[in-house]
């Protein structure tokens, strides 16, 4: 598989959650190389996916595994035959969880008429390029996106997991899970309206699970300890704290309030959850919902996930959902092509979408998927609950309580909010 890399500097920043302010600076290089193909002989052009991706920056911890995947993903279809005996390429740009950067890469992977479509993960900067994509037109294909009025709101994003409102309100069902009583939460301190954000959202759900909302602790990244944060949380006699922070924080986080007494159950979700650093911190205890597919799952479609990477890119840590819904993204993009591989463009690449019914790629989609022309993604209901202590081999799957989501009846059931 080739591999173009295109890094680009803009002006602007998005700050974490989605309030812009300003930087400067200007620079760009490229590079690329091929990945050897064992498989049947490709032939045609490749078809081209763009992957705007924070590699780098303030969160670019939380989406690490991302681009291995996609690479992974199109190395294993290039080795088996490609789309239609066509090869795959993955266009990568690093958008540094900043809106000026996000913003020049974005441009820079548009102006490449090769590139029929775009995978999408920043969830600092996407809000800052979401326009933009819809007036160029060219489908959006995940991989995880957070802002509503971005992924279900403009009409050429095909969302695939749950948006940010919908992650802060899982984590609520979790809590119960847990057997919480105050649920509390840990917000990121690098802007004004990330605590409001998670009040206006965990406080009615908490109240709906049968919780009092206890409030939210702002968490700088930066701090140099979590002392007076974790003493804030004990103080509001919480025993379940969301944390809405990154995973670096989170760990550092968790390990201060275990320290300060704490001995309730920490709640992270979607791409924050990262067990093979979380399991270190002795002590913790934590419940949480995935926007992805659980990686340890036995069903065929997720050991066909793990092959790939453990084939392709031995060594990555996949063990997070920035991997699972770059994987389902494409999945379903294979999907969406079908045997439409002879002249692959933005505008059949649409209609391919369009032509997708009730669509759960086997249960690696938390809910059927189905799209409509000129309208915006359906709001994703579903995810996936899972409890997790330090100490254990892997995470453990929770039923849902009630009827299962994306109909699967194993371990990939998923639980639905109200």
């Amino acid at each position: 598989m080739k591999r173009a890399r295109l890094v680009q500097w803009g002006v602007g920043i998005l700050a974490v959650c989605l309030v812009t302010s300003a930087c400067g600076g200007d620079d760009s290089s490229s590079s690329s190389s091929a990945a050897p193909s064992s498989g049947p002989a490709l032939s045609g052009a490749p078809i081209k996916i763009g992957f705007a991706v924070s590699e780098t920056g303030v969160q670019s911890s939380s989406t690490a595994a991302s681009v291995p995947t996609a690479e992974a993903w199109a190395d294993q279809i290039n080795n088996t035959g490609g789309l239609g005996g066509r090869p795959v390429e993955i266009v990568v740009a690093d958008t540094k969880n900043n809106a000026g950067s996000a913003q020049a890469a974005v441009r820079g992977l548009v102006e490449d008429q090769q590139i029929v479509a775009m995978l999408l993960s920043d969830s600092v900067a996407e809000g800052a390029v979401g326009d933009y994509l819809q007036q160029q037109n060219i489908p959006v294909i995940g991989a995880a996106g957070y802002k509503a009025d971005v992924w279900n709101g403009l009409s050429n994003f095909f969302t695939t997991a749950p948006n940010a409102g919908m992650v802060v309100q899982s984590l609520a069902t979790s809590g119960k899970a847990a057997d919480a009583k105050v649920l509390s939460a840990g917000v990121c301190a690098e802007s004004a309206t990330c605590a409001d954000d998670a009040s206006k959202a965990l406080a009615p759900a908490a109240a709906a699970n049968d919780m009092k909302y206890g409030g939210a602790v702002t968490i700088s990244a930066t701090a140099a300890n979590y002392t007076a944060e974790c003493l804030n949380f004990n103080k509001q006699n919480a025993d379940y704290v969301a944390l809405l922070v990154t995973v670096d924080t989170s760990v550092r986080v968790m390990t201060d309030c275990i320290q300060q007494g704490f001995d309730g159950t920490f709640g992270t979700s979607s791409t924050s959850f990262n067990p093979t650093e979380y399991g270190k911190v002795a002590g913790m205890k934590m419940a949480g919902t995935l926007n992805g597919f659980p990686w340890w799952a036995d069903s065929e479609p997720v050991k066909k996930f793990r092959d790939a990477l453990d084939t392709y890119k031995s060594g990555t840590d996949y063990t997070s959902t920035s991997a699972t819904t770059t994987w389902s993204s494409l999945e379903l993009f294979r999907t969406a092509l079908g045997s439409n591989t002879a002249d692959v463009t933005r505008q059949s690449v649409f209609d391919g979408y369009y032509s997708l019914k009730d669509e759960t790629l086997g249960g690696l989609l938390p809910q059927p998927v189905t799209f409509t022309k000129g309208q915006p993604s359906p709001q994703i209901k579903c995810f996936w609950q899972f409890k997790f202590n330090a100490g254990d081999d892997s995470p453990e799957l929770l039923a849902p309580s009630g009827e299962s989501g994306n109909g699967d009846s194993g371990d990939l059931a998923t639980a639905c909010a109200a």
